[in-house]
């Protein structure tokens, strides 16, 4: 049979363009390929993008985010189709000859996308079947099924059910399906979905994702042609706002060292790849064979012939001093944390392993490795409050770290989700259950406090880039910032630049970061900045919250602020 797999575009106010490979799919289709079928895969996510209208369901995100600003704590500058067009797609599927088509719905939010491309190809071929799979549609596959655009679901890992469904529909004896777990379809109008109860456990079997489908080059890091790769498989973590365990299961199955090398060295050989994003959601569970992983890539490319990274993050609970020192000399040159917060209650609630471990300590062996860290906190989580996010907030701004926020959005399946369902914080509209929508309001904090935390985070980490860059000095308190920032005021007005206040707007030529900064620091208010019709740059106060501002300094005034970098 002939199969066309497709990854849709999306609709955000943002898009990570260097996570965007379907690794999945390419995993999929080399099973595909193994059982004798005819495979190409549609890659919607390219480069492309265009604005477009806020959806009504996100419009009270408007005014928190003033699109044409161009401060560099700026959130986000627009709403935006990314990648290719709906009649650029549509006349792609009218060109394909595919017997049967496979959809891909990862995430939640835009799961819209991917019933738009299946509604497309039903128009363009009423007879086709449409299968859709991943994360959502295993998270919720009776919800899928309800559109009649969709004929089959598939739940779990699809290399082994895929393939199966496909002889079943084949030979057309669908009617067994009731027999095949991780299947939704219907009988008789009537939906019925199989859960997933089998993973695959020779992983070292599967054939090596089928990258020759995939538009390789669009790919980087960088300048360096990139992949995803997958080593591990299962989390036997049980985290209350993760869903990982939902597709690959909770039992942690790993792929030899041997195997994965071996994929390394098709991917450099055969398409020049020279970076690797281990994308498992527990490269370190197993440290006994991260270490030997590590040899083997250092004897056979040599220290640092290759690019290394774990972008999904690290669980710093399985890491120690030694594989730090092998991962460093392996090619990575940055590590990413998951941290999420310095509240460990919250951390028991939210059932994170490791609880015991020094991240000090871990802290203090990625710096003495010359490795940097970004370091992933979650913030607008039930059970949180102002008070213990702002204190991650500043503890990590006293460490040689990059802050990587991560506003929580609840995801279905997760005993967080429950409880948001259940104290009636969740959203209404799934579209509104993405990071960038800042879904969840509580008793305890308001959309308002995490908008104003989230640019917060943006200016300390951007001071941190100074301290890089040499033009603060690390160590500062924001006491001294706020002397340093007035001194600098100072020796602009002595040498006669043009600085006017014009009512709430301050009007220059030569508005810059240190404005933006002392204004934040004086008045305890972000400012946007944007032109005016003369040109001009004109600063204007963005709504913040002065409960989020005010616990923030009386907390941070006199803690100090160290750099990103490890030099």
């Amino acid at each position: 049979m002939k199969i066309l797999l497709i990854q849709p575009p999306v609709q955000d106010f943002y898009r990570t363009a260097i996570r965007i490979q379907p690794i999945g799919l390419a995993y999929l289709a080399a099973s595909l390929k193994a059982s004798g079928h005819e495979v190409a895969i549609l890659d919607c996510q390219t480069e492309q993008r265009r604005s477009i209208p806020v959806p009504p369901e996100l419009s009270y995100l408007k005014r928190f985010y003033p699109f044409q600003d161009r401060s560099p704590f700026k959130l986000y500058s627009g709403y935006y189709h990314f990648g290719m067009g709906w009649d650029e797609i549509r006349k792609a599927i009218e060109k394909s000859n595919a017997d049967v088509f496979g959809v891909s719905s990862s995430f939640t939010p835009y799961h819209q996308e991917a019933l738009e491309i299946a509604r497309i190809i039903k128009r363009c071929h009423p007879q086709k079947s449409v299968v859709m799979g991943g994360s959502h549609v295993t998270s919720d596959p009776k919800g899928v099924l309800e559109s009649s655009f969709v004929d089959y679901a598939v739940l779990g890992e699809g290399e082994f059910r895929f393939p199966l469904l496909l002889e079943k529909i084949q030979k057309g004896g669908t009617k067994s399906l009731g027999e095949m777990d991780g299947i939704g379809h219907r009988v008789n109008g009537r939906i019925e979905v199989n859960p997933p109860e089998t993973f695959i456990e020779d992983l070292d079997g599967l054939p090596h994702p089928a990258r020759e489908l995939l538009p390789l080059d669009r790919y980087r890091m960088g300048r360096k042609k990139s992949t995803m790769i997958i080593t591990s498989r299962g989390c036997p973590h049980r985290c209350a706002y993760c869903s990982a365990h939902q597709v690959m299961g909770t039992v942690f199955r790993a792929r030899s060292p041997e195997s994965i090398l071996q994929e390394m060295l098709a991917c450099r050989q055969r398409y020049g790849i020279q970076a690797f994003d281990i994308e498992d959601d527990n490269f370190t569970y197993d440290l006994k064979r991260a270490k030997g992983l590590m040899e083997l890539i250092i004897s056979t490319f040599g220290e640092g012939a290759v690019e290394l990274s774990a972008m999904n993050g690290i669980s710093f609970a399985s890491l120690d001093d030694e594989l730090l020192r092998l991962m460093k000399r392996a090619g990575f040159n940055t590590v990413n944390l998951s941290f999420v917060s310095t509240a460990l209650s919250l951390k028991e609630k939210m059932e994170r392993p490791g609880l015991g471990t020094d991240f000090n300590r871990i802290l203090e062996t990625v710096e003495k490795t010359n490795l940097h860290a970004i370091v992933y906190a979650i913030y607008g989580m039930p059970g949180q409050t102002i008070e213990e996010m702002v204190s991650t907030l500043i503890y990590l701004m006293g460490k040689r770290v990059l802050i990587g926020p991560s506003i929580y959005y609840p995801t279905p399946g997760t005993p967080l989700f429950g409880q948001c369902k259940q104290e009636g914080v969740l959203p209404l509209d799934p579209s509104q259950w993405r990071s960038s929508a800042f879904p969840v309001e509580t008793k305890s904090f308001s959309r308002l406090d995490l908008v104003t935390l989230f640019r917060l985070v943006r200016a300390v980490n951007f001071i941190k880039g100074k301290i890089d860059g040499k033009e603060c000095d690390a160590g500062m308190t924001w006491k001294d910032f706020a002397l340093w920032l007035r001194n600098r005021e100072k020796k602009v007005e002595a040498n006669g630049e043009d600085m006017r206040v014009e009512g709430d707007a301050l009007k220059t030529g030569r508005i810059g970061w240190m404005d933006l900064l002392r204004r934040l620091v004086e008045e305890k208010s972000f400012l946007s900045l944007k032109k005016d019709a003369q040109g001009m740059l004109t600063m204007n106060v963005i709504e913040s919250s002065r409960k989020v501002l005010e616990c923030f300094f009386e907390k941070a005034w006199e803690r100090p602020i160290l750099g990103s970098r490890n030099v």
